[in-house]
């Protein structure tokens, strides 16, 4: 990579620190081994304020992320090395300004010349920006799914709007210096960083302003949407895109907004003009890949609240690992699991009232709850419910049966608790329900 002649000086000295903001981040971890490509400088700067937890996190995560930017830009894809150490580096640069606003001067100055140094090797500005942006959308989901990972239930919604508000400005502050760095090209790309996942990311913060949305991504607001979230075991997202998009057409959806979140998750919305036009039976899905999908929701705030209701479904769907691909679950009917589980105790508490005796992980216990939930999800009707599990009636009626005298009571009474506790183990696994129980 072309370097200036010169570096700008790196700090690596203790700052006149304020005060954490986001203290969790001292905790983030990583079991990942991936071997990191920041300098000896910036390493030590991340081990010395950060400490080697977060320093590795910072690798194993950037890694995933460089992937996808090169694999969604072609034209970086001779400067692979190049986009990994910048990625890994705007992530560092983005966690230590997350800590203390002032440690931004240590990595700041090298981010700036690893662009330029890009450039100098042949990118264009408006690649570098769609990189930058792209970066920003990889650094959010995974600061996210961190917050929900070591923040109480209780005080993730404002941890979560704070970061989301404070990556944005750190983003679109670095956009601007880059712009400037080029200001004969200002008037054609001068707004590129203000693209799709900035303006997203602004508008799910409750910071910006729906019609700069619709301005940027050509996406209309005013019209009922349903918002995805597809993810799968397997880093391959022009199928994830591809599938995703098949299945919110399926359900009727003819204006469909997407936004790559890293190599193995997207986040989608669909949209419809009236609530007749949506079809809410989506098409079963491929192999290899799982949907989460929220209930519709009219104009910016049902844009907003449907994705909120696809992540917590996504949150429930990992709780059991990779046990849900190849399926759709929509939040109208395990949206009463994704609640309770937000609190594991009182899914424990709900779990053992509803099933008791049923919450063993053996195989018969496992054909007397799919049974149980099969009854319930056609309406009480045995032979619909054999003919879904391809069983006899006979089979069903003795399994509803053996099932009502291990609970003690009559499946027709309470069945909406019930229903919720057997969507819950659906989910979530036998094994994992056995665990939560013991």
């Amino acid at each position: 990579m072309t370097q200036p002649a010169t570096s700008p000086p790196i700090d690596t000295g203790a700052s006149e620190r304020s005060p954490h903001t986001f203290t969790w981040i001292l905790e983030l971890s990583s079991v990942s081994d991936v071997p990191g490509e920041l300098t000896d400088t910036a390493r030590e700067v991340a081990r010395q304020h950060l400490g080697p937890g977060p320093a590795q996190w910072v690798a194993s995560e950037a890694a995933g992320v460089a992937n996808l930017i090169v694999r969604t830009d072609p034209s970086l894809a001779s400067l692979g090395r190049t986009v990994h150490e910048t990625t890994e580096l705007l992530f560092l640069d983005t966690i230590l300004r997350l800590v203390d606003p002032n440690l931004g001067r240590l990595t700041r100055p090298l981010v700036l010349q690893l662009a330029q140094g890009a450039m100098n090797e042949g990118a264009t500005l408006a690649a570098v920006l769609r990189a930058l942006n792209l970066g920003q959308a990889g650094i959010t989901e995974a600061l996210l799914h961190e917050c929900e990972r070591l923040i109480p239930v209780g005080e993730q919604g404002a941890n979560m709007r704070a970061l989301v508000s404070s990556v944005v400005d750190t983003h679109n502050q670095l956009a601007d210096v880059i712009t400037d760095m080029h200001p004969a090209t200002e008037n054609p790309v001068r707004g590129l960083h203000e693209t799709e996942s900035g303006v997203l990311a602004a508008l799910l913060s409750g910071r910006g302003r729906p019609e700069r949305f619709e301005q940027v991504t050509r996406y209309p607001l005013d019209r009922i949407h349903v918002a995805a979230v597809a993810f799968s075991q397997r880093e391959e997202p022009e199928k994830l895109v591809a599938t995703t998009v098949k299945a919110l057409e399926g359900m009727g959806c003819d204006q469909i907004f997407k936004v790559k979140i890293a190599p193995n998750v997207l986040w989608a919305w669909g949209s419809v003009r009236t609530a007749g036009d949506l079809r809410l039976e989506p098409p079963p899905p491929c192999n290899g890949w799982t949907m989460t999908v929220g209930l519709p929701g009219s104009g910016a705030a049902g844009f907003i609240a449907s994705h909120d209701e696809a992540r917590a479904l996504q949150k429930v769907a990992m709780m059991a690992g990779w046990r849900n691909l190849g399926r759709i679950l929509p939040y109208d009917r395990y949206g009463a699991v994704a609640e309770l589980a937000a609190r594991p105790e009182r899914l424990q508490r709900f779990l053992e009232v509803q099933l008791g005796g049923l919450l063993g992980d053996s195989g018969r216990e496992t054909d007397l709850r799919s049974t149980m939930l099969e009854y319930l999800n056609v309406n009480r009707s045995q032979y619909a419910a054999a003919q879904r599990l391809h069983v006899s009636k006979n089979t069903v009626s003795y399994r509803l049966r053996r099932a009502e005298e291990i609970l003690g009571r009559d499946i027709g009474e309470d069945l909406s608790p019930l229903h919720t506790a057997l969507l819950a183990t659906d989910i979530l696994g036998a094994d994992f329900a056995a665990q939560v129980v013991a």
